[in-house]
């Protein structure tokens, strides 16, 4: 598996020093979603036999006058390198460079019901003060949990949820 962190560290490095990190990243996405949701750029962008130049003509065609002239020019770099087929991936890690630098950490929420926003708040509230990071929530809804919430986090796994009560009392009495 190709690591395409070293692309976007650079990336982030001269977004840092041009107090840039969320606009690039924002341009990075939608210049990523055009060329994966366009299937006849993607297949050009990807094809070994279509010369670098003529990517190149496309690229410019397409995106000189819509971004900012360093990220153009990343995109260039990458056509250079034979990596713009793989821009959505490396938009991916520039966005981890940006949450790991800002720690800001994607938790994801599975509970039994709706949560409102007013859980949320404090759910969230709670978590940022334990992990002392800044987070993000991914809610989603599970009925299969029958009551509770499970919070699942890089350095936490919270299963209040009535299955997993459950389960380990099923394990308490099988011992």
């Amino acid at each position: 598996m190709v690591d395409y962190t070293p692309y976007a560290e650079a990336l982030f490095e001269l977004a840092q020093d041009s107090k840039q990190e969320i606009a690039w990243m924002s341009e990075l996405k939608q210049v990523a979603q055009v060329i994966t949701s366009v299937s006849e750029l993607s297949q050009i962008l990807a094809h070994p036999s279509i010369p670098r130049v003529k990517k190149k003509e496309i690229i410019q065609t397409a995106f000189e006058s819509e971004l900012d002239t360093t990220v153009f020019r990343f995109l260039l770099v990458l056509n250079e390198h034979n990596e713009l087929s793989h821009l959505d991936k490396i938009s991916d890690a520039y966005e981890a460079c940006y949450r790991k630098r800002h720690r800001i950490e994607i938790v994801k929420v599975t509970s039994a019901s709706k949560l409102d926003e007013d859980q949320l708040s404090r759910l969230k509230e709670m978590l940022e003060k334990k992990l002392n990071k800044t987070l993000e929530l991914e809610v989603q809804v599970d009925p299969s949990l029958i009551a509770g919430i499970k919070v699942q986090a890089s350095d936490l796994v919270m299963d209040n949820t009535l299955v997993a009560k459950i389960n380990a009392m099923k394990e308490a009495i099988n011992r």
